[in-house]
């Protein structure tokens, strides 16, 4: 039987100058020991890749994931009605919270103004208490837009948040000013760092994580040799330099539908070799590891440092979020799925992000990542201003039940999501 399973096979024979003959041969024996050790090789990487990838994941703590894919769906359906283009000009989002914390879930609404029309031609028609069994809840809140900063904004923003990073910075580390050198007069922030998946362990070059749209000129449709990353960004008044260059982004869609959304504003730039870096946060500190998107807690705290604010903190208001952003830039807006609402933890933080602060990357309290920040609402509307100024002026109904407001929040990709799409893992 082993004679079968282990013989010597010809591979080819020759004849030699005194008339004799060469015979070279394979022995099965020999194929069968590399085979064994190749094998043993690759259980090994692969058990050793899947046990790094489970320490870096955060474990799940006790969320009912049955529920809450029930929930998702509903969510889902209500989104694909009340956020199609052009259905409503006051809702602009909808997403998954709790009644109260600790509570059972619930499907927020998110309108401009609680005491407009709901939708086109709805008079004085209102959100209905439930659907199918989950409660609805009417929130305001101002509309979204994308956090690049712009020039004439950007010496205000240095009285106003004067713990920000905006200046040339020897080391490289996250929360600092960086983006494209084609985005003249705008600024944004350097979340990250990263490094490329590879199915083969092999030198990892060191990337910069941010948003697209700080990253990348979105006039694009892939990055070329004049993507460079300046530190500081371009719209900086101190003296920049090029760090590194553009390698992928995720392309946005604007002025889609709900059929179409984004799912992440994210890009990646290598890092150009010679500089100093170092992979930490301000004030926070290294990033330990990530939290996948369907185990982020609402109401757990959350962090960030950006280019504008610093470190502020704030905590998880709404998740599996989908959501009207507008662009400044071109007037246009974007709509994005399942995103996550972080609302600002006042009084510490009166303001969770700025104009400037897109890239951030949100931290849990537990050192783990838990989105990029790419938008939200860094300034009160002018219409908000003089409500809140205005306290002697009669409310319009008192009877009615004040509806809860949400202002100065920021908006984030799951990073697990940010991840998968770019095919990266942060550098912990």
């Amino acid at each position: 039987m082993s004679l079968a399973v282990f013989g010597k096979h010809l591979i080819r024979s020759q004849k030699n100058a005194d008339g004799g003959t060469t015979s070279y041969y394979y022995y099965d024996e020999v194929i069968w020991i590399v085979a064994t050790i190749a094998l043993l090789w690759l259980t090994w990487f692969l058990i050793r890749r899947y046990r790094r990838g489970l320490a870096l994941r955060r474990r799940p703590r006790g969320i009912d994931h049955k529920r809450l894919k029930r929930v998702v769906r509903m969510k889902q359906e209500l989104s694909s009605h009340y956020l199609r283009r052009g259905f409503s000009r006051n809702i602009h989002a909808i997403g998954i919270g709790r009644l109260n914390p600790g509570g059972d879930y619930c499907i927020q609404f998110f309108v401009g103004d609680a005491d407009a029309e709901m939708w086109e031609g709805s008079g004085g028609a209102r959100l209905t208490a439930s659907y199918r069994g989950v409660p609805l809840r009417l929130i305001e809140m101002p509309m979204a837009t994308f956090l690049a900063d712009i020039a004439t904004k950007a010496n205000s923003s240095n009285r106003e948040y004067p713990t920000g990073l905006r200046d040339h910075q020897e080391v490289i580390i996250g929360g600092i000013s960086g983006a494209n050198l084609n985005l003249t007069g705008q600024s944004g922030t350097i979340g990250y760092f990263c490094t490329r998946k590879s199915k083969l362990p092999r030198r990892k070059d060191i990337h910069l994580l941010s948003n697209s749209h700080v990253f990348a000129d979105l006039r694009k449709t892939q990055p070329d040799d004049g993507d460079l990353i300046m530190q500081p960004s371009p719209g900086e008044t101190s003296n920049n330099r090029p760090i590194a260059s553009l390698v992928n982004f995720s392309k946005l869609t604007f002025e889609g539908d709900v059929a179409e959304p984004n799912h992440v504003d994210a890009a990646m730039a290598k890092l150009w070799s010679p500089l100093p870096y170092k992979p930490v946060l301000p004030l926070i500190g290294a990033v330990r590891g990530y939290v996948e998107k369907k185990d982020i807690e609402i109401g757990e705290p959350a962090r960030k440092f950006g280019r504008t604010t610093g470190y502020t903190e704030g905590s998880v208001f709404s998740i599996y979020l989908d959501i009207w952003i507008r662009y400044d830039r071109t007037g246009q807006s974007a709509f994005f799925q399942d995103q996550i609402l972080i609302q600002p933890a006042t009084p510490n933080s009166s303001k969770f992000v700025s104009k400037g602060d897109s890239g951030s990357l949100l931290v849990d309290s537990q050192q783990s990542a838990l989105g990029l920040i790419f938008g939200g609402m860094s300034e009160l509307p002018e219409t908000l201003q003089r409500l809140d100024k205005a306290e002697s002026k009669p409310e319009k109904n008192r009877s009615a039940p004040r509806v809860e407001r949400i202002e100065s929040y920021g908006v984030a990709n799951p990073i697990s999501e940010v991840l998968n799409r770019l095919k990266i893992d942060l550098l912990v």
